[in-house]
């Protein structure tokens, strides 16, 4: 929005400030209409101007994005600056790579009609590769200048004199298309989601760098795994020449995509999680075969697969199937009587209490006792970081562990940790004891921005969970709380 912006009067701007804006639901996945209570004009325009486009975690990157298209009333006018909110929540769609969602607020909300919020709109379809619907908004509604020449070049095939790529957006990208001319190479190095989300969708690339754009994409929660997995399964069956490493996760991922009995299904399975467990694309090989677990049910001659299967449904965030795949994994763990399959369990209960199985609000001793000490075994050099993550992820959570009860240490020793601004994380405490529920949910994502999840300080983490579990959003924090014990190697 800052490029189309200022052509527009502030008034224009903030009408749409007047009257609840979005299009989810509480009924729909949406956030209650009031979640803006108790906070004020100014501060919700901070705080979305401020937002990351990619925050590291997908938990908090979906809960961003519920806070920007549920269709909340806005607070109260403060006679502030423009842009109005939604001019930024607009805008930070835009950022964040979701062209169609932004276009369903728009239109939703009768957006067409400001010639800054319609050329915006129209620039972040051309970005998704939504040429059509781009260029029915361009055809019928004003947009800005120059940008409304540019896109209008672009959608009548051709340009407005040679193709630049000085500036590769939404009208660029359709021209480079249309004229065959070469993307530079800096932009296929990008990290901005609209960018990656449009390499991605590009048929004209060669399928290993739309490929190592999509890995790189899903481990950052801006393109979906299921993206992903077509690219890898489309790899194999063309037989597309790849480099070994991501030759061979293609075909794990795309021996699961294909396997139809049981038997075959485990199997492959089996060979995703012995091959990638260490590697820090586990998360993403795990997120995409998902479909492969899915369609597996937790019968007793998987069990060998169990494990895998539990620590798959955490990330996926299905409490259900998680269940339900303990409950199998336990019973075979009993009925073996087996040191290997025990310890392998010992290593996912911590994350199954974390997730909110059965909700326990306490755990025994000698149970927490067992757990940490597989951590000592396996890596005792950051058995105490990981034991005061886990600590730290069990009080947040509601597990009550009182200091000195366990050996779980009160402060991570052994490792180099990062943490948010002291500042946003006051401001975050803040907000959830004021039950400010989209202010606390923007100020999480905020808080964790692009910090890496895998080094980030325990404490940090726990005041994230902590706040958003306040705000009844105890979903995404269980998720984010799982996240970053994946990370961290839990």
């Amino acid at each position: 929005m800052a490029l189309f912006a200022g052509a527009v009067p502030a008034a224009a701007q903030a009408q749409f400030d007047d009257f609840p804006t979005g299009f989810l639901r509480p009924a729909t996945g949406g956030m209650p209409p009031d979640a803006w209570n108790g906070t004020s004009l100014a501060t919700a325009k901070r705080l979305v101007s401020a937002l990351s486009p990619a925050p590291r975690s997908r938990a908090l990157r979906d809960l961003q994005f519920k806070v920007l298209v549920s269709e909340l009333v806005t607070p109260g006018g403060d006679g502030g600056p423009p842009p109005a909110l939604f001019a930024r929540k607009v805008d930070k769609l835009a950022a964040m790579g979701e062209g169609e969602s932004l276009n369903e607020m728009v239109r939703a909300a009768g957006g067409y009609e400001d010639p800054a919020i319609a050329a915006a709109t129209v620039n972040a379809l051309m970005m998704a590769g939504e040429r059509g619907g781009a260029c029915a908004i361009a055809a019928s509604h004003p947009m800005t200048e120059p940008f409304g020449r540019r896109a209008t070049a672009a959608c009548q095939g051709g340009s407005d004199g040679a193709v630049s790529t000085a500036v590769l957006d939404g009208p660029a990208l359709a021209m480079v298309g249309a004229s065959g001319a070469r993307l530079p190479a800096s932009a296929l190095q990008s990290s901005q989601p609209p960018m990656m989300r449009a390499l991605v969708a590009n048929k004209a690339l060669p399928l290993q760098t739309r490929i190592e754009v999509a890995e790189r994409g899903e481990a950052g929660a801006i393109i979906e795994a299921t993206r992903l997995s077509d690219l890898y399964v489309q790899a194999v069956r063309e037989n597309v020449p790849l480099p070994g490493p991501m030759a061979r996760r293609a075909q794990l991922v795309a021996a699961v995509s294909n396997a139809t009995t049981g038997p075959e299904i485990v199997q492959s399975i089996a060979a995703v999680y012995a091959e990638t467990r260490n590697s820090p694309l586990f998360p993403t090989i795990a997120r995409a075969t998902a479909a492969g677990l899915l369609r597996l049910s937790p019968q007793p001659q998987f069990a060998n697969v169990a494990q895998e299967a539990i620590r798959g449904f955490l990330l996926l965030g299905d409490k259900k199937l998680t269940e339900a795949w303990v409950k199998l994994a336990v019973d075979n763990a009993l009925n073996k009587n087996d040191p290997v399959t025990i310890a392998a369990l010992d290593h996912l209960m911590p994350l199954v209490a974390v997730a909110g199985i059965d909700n326990p609000r306490s755990l025994p001793v000698e149970t927490v006792n067992r757990w940490y000490g597989v951590l000592r075994r396996d890596d005792p050099a950051r058995a105490p970081w990981r034991g005061n993550l886990l600590l730290e992820l069990f009080r947040a959570t509601g597990i009550d562990v009182p200091a000195g009860t366990t050996p779980l240490p009160e402060q991570p020793t052994g490792v180099r940790l990062v943490a948010p601004p002291a500042a946003t994380l006051q401001a975050l405490q803040a907000a959830a004891s004021g039950r400010r529920r989209a202010e606390t949910a923007l100020l999480a994502a905020l808080a964790l921005g692009e910090l890496p999840l895998e080094s980030l300080h325990p404490a940090a983490v726990g005041t994230i969970v902590r706040s958003l579990r306040i705000v009844g959003e105890d979903e995404s924090a269980r998720q984010f709380a799982i996240e970053v014990a994946i990370a961290a190697g839990l």
